[in-house]
């Protein structure tokens, strides 16, 4: 039977200093909180160690004393949160996915994926949009950390190598899928269904909180994989 994919942690490394103790370890994990909290609220040139310390309602010489400098700060901000997404997000995606194959198809061969295609991918899809509406209803301070990230690694050309072991994260468990159900290039089809999603997310967070359409979220997502998977 083959393996579906289920995606790793982040192979980035912290930066700053490694807390001793489990108390410290708390501590420092509540200074990277605040400090994405402050790059979404603030942009990324308002993460400075008293702005962090604030939101973190800790000393200043807290921060400055687990990271040295704002780019250890939030080089490690952004790493735990590339880190949580997989953990709490796109593994979590994978395992429902991967439950739903074994008992719908508990053959799971290719030729059997295969014959139903159809039936797997809209499943998929609509576990995906049902993901994307939970986050923008519930979670949407997470979609909009997503969107600071990706501009915070732009700004730094530091942080590159963090965003590209992310990005490859991401696609790795799309190109698995894709491989699986037999799909033509499946790097590049997935590179093409994740730009989709991140653009419904985009023009999601622009509507006002609630205001969202579902179907069309799905008839757009679907029109792109059915492209890809030519049926």
């Amino acid at each position: 039977m083959p393996a579906t994919p289920i995606t790793k942690a982040s192979k980035s490394s912290y930066h700053g200093r490694k807390p001793a103790r489990q108390s410290s370890e708390q501590r420092r994990l509540a200074i990277l909180q605040a400090a994405l909290r402050v790059m979404v609220r603030d942009g990324v040139r308002g993460v400075r160690h008293r702005a962090v310390a604030l939101e973190a309602d800790v000393p200043l010489s807290a921060t400055t004393y687990y990271f040295k400098d704002i780019h250890d700060l939030l080089a490690d901000a952004l790493t735990l949160y590339a880190k949580e997404v997989m953990e709490n997000i796109v593994n979590p995606f994978w395992v429902r996915i991967r439950e739903w194959l074994l008992v719908n198809f508990p053959l799971y061969s290719g030729l059997d994926l295969a014959k139903n295609l159809p039936q797997i991918v809209e499943h998929i899809v609509d576990v995906a949009i049902d993901d994307v509406i939970d986050r923008l209803r519930n979670h949407r301070d997470k979609l909009m950390t997503e969107q600071a990230f990706w501009y915070a690694v732009l700004q730094d050309e530091r942080l590159h190598s963090l965003a590209i072991d992310y990005r490859q994260s991401l696609h790795r468990d799309v190109t698995q899928m894709l491989e699986l159900i037999g799909v033509e290039s499946p790097p590049n089809a997935a590179r093409l269904i994740l730009m989709t999603i991140r653009q419904l997310e985009i023009e999601a967070l622009l509507k006002p909180n609630g205001n969202y359409d579902r179907v069309e979220m799905k008839q757009l997502l679907m029109y792109q994989v059915r492209a890809i998977c030519r049926f």
